[in-house]
């Protein structure tokens, strides 16, 4: 506290305050809290606020404001661009607002304004007071600088030592998801950014793998990828500065990039910041460059990098050595996976992985610690079995196989595989002979369990959405019922009664895509989740068409959900365009949906639902087709 009204000793002590304790947290609190005392001594004063610089010079922020009750907290904001002109030329500027008298002093160093003093007076400041107060504002602002050069100084200390440190650490890391799982919570630990994510390249220089982290530390992936800006230049910036692309680059060229993103608290990213992370991102590209070249020597060589079974090139290396030893009994089997391609058409590449690493780990549980088990391609497998000649073994073994695969409950779609053997004796001819046979064999039962298959995956599907949904069980034969009455009165007759049947029973299959919370959310779904939502009718199209049973009814799947005037989903099919079963699904539907609830709403009585379709025909629904469903006789349906 300042002894007399001296308002140059007053600046000298704030100085001294700014210049000896820049590593306090609460230094601007004290400084007001000096200031005030030593102000209202000469002068009338009700009120002082503080403001400081911002990293990007771009505007002043209220950092501490002190009156008579004491402490105030400060949140307020001042754009540099618009203070006013004398302030700019490093001029007081005063004005009156209601009974205050408000006197806006700048702080300048050299021609830098790094800050500025607001005093709020009961009365106005003379010129003599004034001048004195410039005189104060010009020690502050010489301690103001001090301290802001040495928080950079420290900051920049800070920065090289977090950068050192992690780019130890990061060399240390032996796996690819730990080391960009370290990176991310380490870089978002020390900077609070409100998002971070790391998106890597394949050899085609395509995003195929992205991992992400938030403040709260929730770890995220993405299916689908943003499309990357220009990443020649050193960093892109996103919005205005509060976030920023840096592209991950090394030796051998750019292998990703990092997004760092501010998109809640829209802070802005200093430049000093930004080349710190700029050298960050260049210690991860090679850390990961690294990772890459010690792991392609150590394990891509000889390994599937999903299952962790011998590759197609330990395979033929394998062959090599067998045709060079002494004849002995050889048996191989040879699998072919059923159903991947429809898990990665419907569910994602993640279910098809799923459904391959299952089928690994049951053929590697199921054979002897001798053989050897190859992922031989993308969806084939491959077991060798040297001295062993007895077909009944074998054949167990495959049966083996077969039981563990009905057994298991662990993939989108159910686990199965076709599979062929040969016994025999080993040597070049010979080991040729054996795989023809064995894929031979592995072809025909490929043939054989293919109907199974699909009665078998559509079985699957419809019980897996049964379960899933919160829908009753009798919806689908509601719908079945109602429908056929509909087409009846259309003038549909056999085939098309059947496939309109079939239709309803299976036209939400689509829906086993959809996670079990939105399925089942009670309250309206957000915007996101509808779009998932939306995704149920491709699905089913996709399902259906994998199956020469269903594949007849799949283009009405897709198109259940489009509307009379255009707006459904997902084509945006209007009017006759929609196929006529499609129409009439559309509103048995609807009906049957209102008539009984969901999750988020409530059923309402047959008249109101009727009054419903009734109301949007023309728009959502084929105005002729709602004519003949509220003329049916719902008293005559069961």
């Amino acid at each position: 506290m300042v002894k007399s009204a001296n308002l140059y000793s007053v600046g000298i002590e704030g100085a001294e305050i700014l210049i000896k304790n820049s590593k306090k947290t609460f230094i601007y609190e004290e400084l007001v809290e000096v200031l005030f005392h030593g102000i209202e001594k000469a002068l009338e004063l009700e009120e002082i606020t503080f403001y400081v610089i911002d990293d990007e010079m771009e505007n002043l922020k209220g950092e501490a404001i002190y009156n008579r009750t004491g402490l105030v907290p400060c949140y307020d904001f001042i754009t540099v661009s618009r203070l006013f002109p004398e302030i700019k030329r490093n001029e007081l500027y005063s004005y009156k607002a209601r009974k205050y008298y408000y006197l806006m002093i700048p702080l300048f160093a050299g021609s830098q304004l790094l800050g500025l003093i607001e005093l709020q007076t009961l009365s106005p400041i003379s010129k003599k007071r004034q001048m004195e107060l410039k005189a104060m504002a010009g020690s502050i602002a010489i301690g103001l600088r001090s301290l802001l050069f040495e928080r950079d100084t420290i900051r920049e200390k800070e920065n090289t030592e977090f950068s050192l440190k992690l780019n130890n650490e990061l060399q240390s890391i032996t796996k690819r998801e730990d080391l960009i799982d370290f990176f991310l919570e380490k870089v978002v630990e020390n900077y609070h950014f409100d998002l971070m994510a790391v998106f890597l390249f394949n050899e085609e220089k395509e995003i195929a793998f992205c991992r992400g982290i938030s403040e709260n530390g929730r770890v995220f992936t993405m299916d689908r990828f943003p499309t990357l800006p220009d990443l020649t230049t050193d960093y892109v910036h996103v919005g205005d500065n509060i976030g920023y692309w840096i592209p991950l680059k090394t030796n051998t060229g750019i292998v990703g990039a990092t997004l760092f993103y501010n998109l809640y608290t829209l802070y802005k990213i200093s430049d000093s910041l930004l080349n710190t992370l700029r050298i960050l991102c260049s210690q991860f590209a090679n850390a990961l460059d690294n990772l890459r070249m010690f792991s392609d020597l150590q394990r891509s060589a000889f390994y599937d990098s999903l299952t962790g079974l011998y590759n197609r090139t330990y395979f033929d290396i394998v062959i090599d050595d067998l045709k060079e030893k002494g004849p002995f009994p050889l048996a191989i089997i040879m699998g072919d996976l059923n159903g991947l391609k429809i898990a990665n058409d419907v569910f994602g590449h993640s279910a098809g992985d799923k459904l391959l690493k299952e089928m690994a780990g049951i053929i590697r549980s199921s054979c002897p610690a001798e053989a050897s088990i190859f992922r031989w391609g993308g969806d084939e497998f491959f077991v060798l079995l040297p001295h062993l000649d007895d077909e009944g073994e074998i054949r167990e073994i495959c049966q083996t196989i077969k039981n563990k695969c009905r057994e298991n409950r662990k993939t989108a779609v159910p686990l199965s595989i076709s599979l062929g053997y040969a016994v025999g004796i080993n040597g070049a001819g010979n080991i040729a002979r054996l795989i023809k046979i064995a894929d031979e064999r592995m072809y025909r039962n490929k043939l054989l369990d293919r109907k199974n298959y699909r009665y078998l995956l559509i079985s699957s599907l419809k019980g897996t959405l049964a379960r899933k949904s919160y829908e009753s069980t009798d919806h689908s034969e509601r719908m079945a019922e109602l429908a056929v009455e509909v087409g009846k009165k259309l003038g549909l007759a056999g085939n098309e009664l059947e496939d309109l049947k079939l239709l309803a029973l299976l036209h939400d299959l689509g829906k086993v895509v959809v996670s079990d919370e939105v399925l089942n959310k009670t309250g309206p779904l957000t915007e996101e989740e509808w779009e998932e939502v939306r995704k149920h009718p491709e699905a089913g199209y996709r399902i259906s068409q994998s199956s020469s049973e269903l594949s007849h009814i799949s283009n009405y799947i897709l198109n259940h959900h489009e509307h009379w005037d255009g707006r459904g989903y997902p084509l945006g099919h209007k009017g006759e365009e929609i196929p006529l079963l499609s129409r009439i699904i559309s509103v048995v539907d609807a009906y049957d949906v209102m008539t009984n609830g969901s999750s988020y709403k409530e059923a309402i009585s047959h008249e109101e639902a009727l009054e419903e379709l009734q109301r949007c025909a023309g728009t959502q629904f084929d105005p002729y087709i709602v004519k003949v469903f509220c003329e049916l006789d719902f008293n005559h349906i069961n």
